[in-house]
């Protein structure tokens, strides 16, 4: 494995979001309990994974260290307790990674260095990130109402987060299939929310980067 450096660090975090969402697509492929275990593992990989990664202050890695054990804790308490509150700790200790992961990893992608590959993939893992913000909004509405949206069964969030991760990027990417639908006000707040995002993030963030690279590479050539 090579080291992890400012030259590929956005290689390893991309590949282990896209690791944790095929997982999360596989799971219910298990016999019950099994799928669950093998995706919170995964869960917990893909935030060992960012700390690497991201390559933050000390700060945030030791609140990440600190996501980690709190979801942990609430993960195998959850096994024993079947409790709401034990399930909102939860969504709420990955949506506060998801966040803090997004605001960090675009500070190096837009504000540190010159546009290079590894931002470009960076920028990729944004857009990831802000799809996996919403997929943990919308967990937190169905655990508060298992109706808020038609099309998702309601289950565990484990077992549900495939089909709300797919619903969040249909959205992010104004696909719009029509397969889920938002049934309440709230839901159809953060819907269109996370719609205008995505038209924005696609529209402004990673044609201003892809700009710029190729801006720097005629440079090169030129030999400014």
């Amino acid at each position: 494995m090579k080291q992890i450096t400012n030259q590929n660090n956005f290689v390893y975090l991309f590949f282990s979001l896209i690791i944790f969402l095929f997982s999360a697509a596989v799971v219910v492929e298990f016999p019950d309990g099994l799928g669950e275990d093998i995706f919170s593992a995964v869960t917990v990989l893909m935030l060992l994974v960012s700390i690497k990664s991201l390559k933050t202050e000390r700060s945030w890695t030791g609140a990440v260290y600190a996501l980690i054990a709190v979801f942990v804790i609430f993960t195998v308490f959850g096994k024993f307790v079947d409790h709401k509150v034990t399930v909102y700790l939860i969504l709420i200790t990955l949506l506060i990674f998801f966040i803090g992961s997004f605001s960090n990893a675009a500070k190096q992608v837009l504000f540190v260095g010159d546009i290079d590959g590894n931002k470009i993939i960076g920028s990729l893992s944004l857009y990831i990130l802000l799809g996996l913000i919403w997929t943990m909004i919308y967990l937190l509405l169905l655990a508060m109402d298992p109706s808020a949206f038609s099309g998702i069964e309601a289950a565990n969030w484990q077992q549900g987060f495939a089909r709300v991760a797919y619903y969040s990027f249909v959205t992010l990417t104004t696909l719009g299939y029509g397969d889920v639908l938002p049934t309440n006000h709230v839901a159809e707040f953060f819907v269109y929310m996370e719609a205008i995002i995505g038209v924005f993030y696609m529209a402004i963030i990673v044609s201003s980067l892809i700009s710029l690279r190729l801006s720097a590479m005629q440079d090169e050539k030129q030999g400014k």
